[in-house]
């Protein structure tokens, strides 16, 4: 009977352990994933000017099947310093990659009056391996959201994410501080009232998430920008 015992606490031990150690991998992951940890990004129009600010905070990391999952609340500014939008959004961490809701790309200006509808949202989760490398390749992501008011249908929006590649590494420096970063590149497209597309490059760091972003025309011109601008962990 001890000689059980002990198997069984070694066992346990084994599985705490390992639970541990995904756990850890997650939170080193490119995504936001510590309980807690809290970021705030600054949006910028084409001309530098502020435009707003997004604050999001780890709220809970808890057990799923084969993995973790954590909620994010987000609440968004606009470039006076008044509300305009409250949400949240869930990532998940499953053996070398970790998952976000698409909800979290869409441009904060775009949702700015949204907050008294209903929604309804349908599509991928975009995919973040937890190992990056120059030239790698990523799944595209695709999101369908549907705004109602009392219970009619108002709008759909929809957004596709495609030719998502691993450029390389850079450090970046905001003034949340000075990270090392992949850069990687996609085209993004929306569609609601009428069609837009872009062409985004993002910078994230191992361990706290998006670091800058910068949005760009049909000429290369920079139309927007995202900065990390505060970061507590």
């Amino acid at each position: 009977m001890k000689k059980l015992a002990i198997t069984f606490a070694a066992l346990l031990f084994v599985s705490v352990a390992q639970v541990l150690a995904q756990n850890s991998n997650c939170e080193n992951g490119y995504l936001a994933f510590k309980s807690g940890m809290s970021m705030e990004l600054t949006h910028y129009d084409k001309k530098g000017k502020t435009s707003g600010t997004s604050r999001h905070k780890v709220l809970d990391v808890g057990n799923i099947p084969d993995g973790f999952a954590a909620t994010i609340e987000m609440e968004n500014t606009d470039g006076k310093g008044k509300r305009s939008t409250a949400s949240k959004f869930d990532i998940k961490c499953k053996g070398n990659s970790m998952f976000i809701d698409m909800r979290s790309l869409m441009n904060p200006e775009a949702m700015a009056n949204t907050q008294d509808m209903e929604m309804e949202m349908t599509g991928d989760a975009m995919e973040f391996p937890n190992e990056l490398t120059p030239g790698q390749t990523l799944p595209n992501g695709q999101m369908e959201l549907k705004m109602m008011m009392n219970g009619m249908k108002f709008m759909t929006i929809k957004l596709n994410i495609s030719n998502r590649k691993v450029e390389g590494t850079e450090t970046v420096t905001t003034p949340a501080g000075s990270f090392e970063c992949v850069k990687m590149t996609q085209d993004t497209e929306m569609q609601s009232i009428f069609k837009m597309k872009t062409r985004t490059a993002t910078w994230y760091a191992k361990g706290v998430g998006m670091v800058k972003t910068e949005n760009y025309d049909k000429n290369g011109k920079v139309e927007s920008s995202t900065v990390l601008t505060k970061l507590e962990k």
